[in-house]
């Protein structure tokens, strides 16, 4: 019982204590009555901004413990993001209530879409309260009740909307019949993100065509005031005007709320005609040997230049679409090179090849690439088909075709085309009722004008020719470049009918034909201003893939000197004189360094490093004739190289002839002049500075020394001081690149001073004082004119002796350093 009372007022004291430490809580019986809002409840955001909102708020009647806070937004298309909001102090700490005593903030964050209209957009900053009165629910829970306050955010000013435009257009070489590259810069000049933007070009009418596959090219999100630079491949056709042509570029993307946007921005290309550059075509064609399975044959083009100028450095090749199996192999290795032709001028040329055994025969396409440079070394490059008719081996009809022609030479899809060729009887019987029918027409390459099903002819004769015509309509789907038109052709002799295989080259088509990436060395830099010669230098180059659609990968960039005059220039200082790079994107530039040293001994001059490139791309096909992928380029890139010098200068001796060398008596500079280098050094001049001046001038000009030789140097100086002379030999001279160079060499010498003759001494020698103690002189051993002869003759012999063996030691010394050089 004692302890029980206590317990009882234990209890008792601890409900007095709380009383007693109340605050403004002590009426949490008592709901709050409402939650007072200290500003007008209005706040300003800005589309594209993140903006801090402090709502700033007082309970009213008690104070509020809340669970919860939340701001509503009813607005289902609100352009908002609002963050969780918190009750803070004025300090920016935590309270877990809502004072009447003062202020606290309900504080959150609120993003705004950059497409926000303008407008006032209501909100509710809902507050969930915990309920004192009315105690706990049924699950023991303590009960709720809800508060809330109503403010606005207000949008006052939108966003201009996305502007696409284009600047710096520029067409590197527009000449007519020129494969080059369309260059401009797309930029976002309005103030809302372009999101996914693509890109295509509609060349229209203009002459003008891509080099590339793809229909449209994605650049990406554009966000405002940014600018992309856009490279693309394009070729401006042989039918093009010259003027100015206007293409139209389409855009489409979104913005932020998905809304999908289209635009277009033309553009203005001058097209130029280019009236002297040199022109090559095919005039004509003869074929030496049968044309036959098997058989060896030289084809013989007959070039002729229709341009302007002189087509130099021509080279031909056979294009690897014609070779294979069923067609030709060729005989040769490197491309066949053809001597200059000027304007207006024809030459032979000589292809060697070789029938396929398993060629068919008929009319087969022949494309023949033609490479040639103009007088300002601008590379042209084009393609000219010829039509070999490869004679069957006894089977079928001795039926061919000939002279096959197109009414144009680049037709466009859509347009007309007449295509027309011979059909020669090489049998002695005659043919008769021929018929003549398009076969496999699907309509998606060629759709004939005429609704009959054949073209009948009556009779060929034996040995004799008839001309066939047939018109056509180019569909509008057509590919571009070479599509095949087949014929079926049925005759007395042959009810089976015979299928051949017409050839259609050059049709032009928008939509473009498949293209390969292109790799250039775009620029390339040394890091030194001068490679002189037994120098090390990093040389850096870019990779550029001209393209826009397709990527080179699996890259091998090896580094080859093939001029043997020009071998072992450059040396690689560490690891391989290659290396792979994995993928070069399109319209991407990689950058690759690599050390080189300069060769000890190279000559001035510019030369020249192969850069060969191989590498593959997605679509690519193998080599006919090898069956290897890939594509080989090689750029060759001319580094100026600058010789060593190495002029030496040694023996330097200061000598006179009495054997003293005194103070302004003459006295003689001598010296050795080696020319160590590889080239000659000119307009060698020797001057001497310090404690000496020349007599006579003050230069001595040495003149031309020619490489690996030397001069012997020797001129009057006069000394200028006693003691140790210290003096400077200094050699100008100009290398073989013009340039001034010079070279010095210290020196030093014994001096004595000045001889000082006696002013008491007479005329004849003799002295006046009287001197009675006069020694006896020695008598000479020879005579002195003896002495004279002797010492010249040692001095003949000894001087030129001990100059051989000191400029041997020396050269000997200059070789062994070179040797581990």
């Amino acid at each position: 019982m004692r302890v029980k009372r206590i317990l009882v007022a234990v209890f008792a004291f601890v409900i007095f204590a709380v009383g007693l430490s109340g605050n403004e809580k002590i009426a949490s019986a008592v709901r709050t009555e409402s939650i007072m809002v200290g500003d007008d409840g209005v706040y300003t955001v800005t589309p594209g901004d993140t903006v801090r909102i402090k709502i700033p708020l007082k309970a009213i009647g008690v104070s509020a413990d809340y669970k919860d806070v939340n701001v509503i937004d009813e607005n289902t298309k609100s352009p908002f993001t609002i963050s969780k909001p918190k009750i803070l102090t004025d300090h920016s700490k935590d309270i877990s209530y809502i004072s009447v005593a003062e202020f606290v903030y309900a504080t959150f964050d609120v993003k705004v879409k950059e497409t926000a209209k303008m407008g006032d957009y209501p909100m509710k900053l809902q507050i969930t309260a915990w309920d004192y009165q009315a105690g706990y629910d049924e699950n023991n829970n303590l009960s709720t009740y809800p508060l809330s306050v109503d403010f606005k955010l207000v949008v006052l000013a939108e966003k201009g909307p996305s502007q696409i435009t284009i600047s710096r257009v520029k067409c590197d070489n527009p000449m007519i019949g020129a494969y080059t590259n369309l260059n401009f810069a797309i930029k976002n000049e309005g103030e809302i993100t372009a999101r996914g933007l693509y890109y295509s070009i509609n060349y229209g009418d203009s002459g003008i065509k891509g080099d590339y596959s793809s229909k449209k090219f994605k650049l990406g999100d554009l966000t405002p005031g940014t600018e992309k630079q856009v490279i693309l491949p394009i070729s401006i056709l042989s039918t093009a005007t010259e003027g100015k042509k206007t293409l139209t570029v389409n855009f489409e993307y979104k913005n932020l709320d998905g809304e999908a946007i289209t635009d277009s921005y033309n553009i203005d290309v001058e097209i130029m005609k280019n009236d002297k550059a040199p022109n090559l075509i095919i005039e004509s064609v003869e074929y030496e040997g049968d044309i036959k399975p098997g058989e060896n044959i030289v084809v013989k083009p007959i070039l002729k230049n229709v341009g302007g100028s002189i087509a130099k450095d021509i080279y031909l090749t056979v294009d690897a679409s014609s070779l294979g199996k069923e067609g030709f192999i060729k005989n040769y290795f490197d491309d066949l090179w053809v001597t200059d032709i000027k304007a207006d001028s024809k030459k032979k040329a000589e292809i060697p090849l070789t029938v396929s055994k398993g060629a068919v025969s008929g009319v087969k396409e022949l494309v023949i690439n033609i490479k040639y440079v103009d007088n300002k070394g601008l590379s042209y490059t084009k393609s000219e088909t010829v039509y070999p008719d490869i004679l069957g081996q006894g089977e079928g009809s001795s039926l061919l075709i000939s002279n096959v022609s197109q009414s144009q030479a680049s037709p466009s899809a859509g347009g007309r085309l007449d295509v027309s060729f011979q059909l020669e009887n090489k049998g002695i019987s005659d043919i008769t009722d021929l018929k003549i029918m398009l076969d496999g027409l699907t309509g998606d390459t060629f759709i004939p004008v005429d609704s009959d099903p054949y073209i009948y002819i009556d009779k060929i004769e034996g040995g004799s020719k008839k001309g066939v015509k047939i018109p056509l309509i180019l569909s509008d789907t057509i590919p571009e470049g070479m599509n095949n038109l087949t014929l079926k052709i049925k005759h007395s002799q042959d009810a089976e009918g015979t299928t051949v295989i017409v050839p259609v080259t050059g049709v032009v088509n928008d939509l473009g034909s498949n293209s390969k990436p292109k790799l250039i060395i775009s620029k390339y830099t040394a890091d030194t201003e001068e490679l002189r010669a037994g120098s090390t230098f990093n040389l850096t180059f870019d990779l550029y893939n001209t393209n826009a659609a397709i990527a080179a990968k699996n890259i091998t960039v090896t580094i080859t000197q093939a001029d043997t005059q020009t071998e072992n220039v450059f040396s690689v200082t560490q690891g391989s004189n290659s290396f792979f790079i994995n993928k070069i994107g399109p319209g991407e530039t990689v950058q690759n360094t690599i050390e080189l040293k300069v060769k000890a001994d190279a000559k001035t001059a510019a030369y020249p490093i192969v850069l060969e490139i191989e590498y593959e791309y997605d679509g690519i096909k193998p080599n006919p004739e090898t069956g290897e992928i890939g594509e080989l380029k090689k750029e060759k890139l001319n580094l100026q190289v600058v010789e060593n010098s190495r002029p030496v200068v040694d023996n330097v001796n200061v000598y006179s002839w009495d054997g003293n060398v005194s103070v302004g008596n003459p006295a003689m500079l001598s010296f050795e002049f080696y020319n160590m280098g590889r080239s000659p050094l000119n307009n060698v001049i020797a001057t001497v500075e310090g404690d000496f001046t020349k007599s006579g001038g003050d230069m001595y000009f040495i003149g031309n020394v020619a490489e690996g030789t030397s001069a012997y140097v020797e001129f009057e100086v006069l000394p200028n001081i006693e003691g140790v002379a210290k003096g400077l030999v200094r050699i100008t001279f100009e290398d073989s690149n013009g340039d001034k160079i010079e070279y010095t060499k210290d020196f030093e010498t014994q001096v004595q001073s000045a001889i000082v003759f006696d002013p008491g001494m007479g005329d004849g020698g003799m002295m006046d004082a009287f001197n009675p103690m006069e020694q006896e002189v020695k008598k000479n051993i020879l005579p002195l004119w003896l002495f004279i002869i002797c010492q010249i003759a040692i001095a003949a012999v000894f001087i030129p002796i001990t100059r051989k063996i000191v400029i041997s030691a020396y050269k000997s010394k200059l070789l062994k350093e070179e040797q581990e050089q």
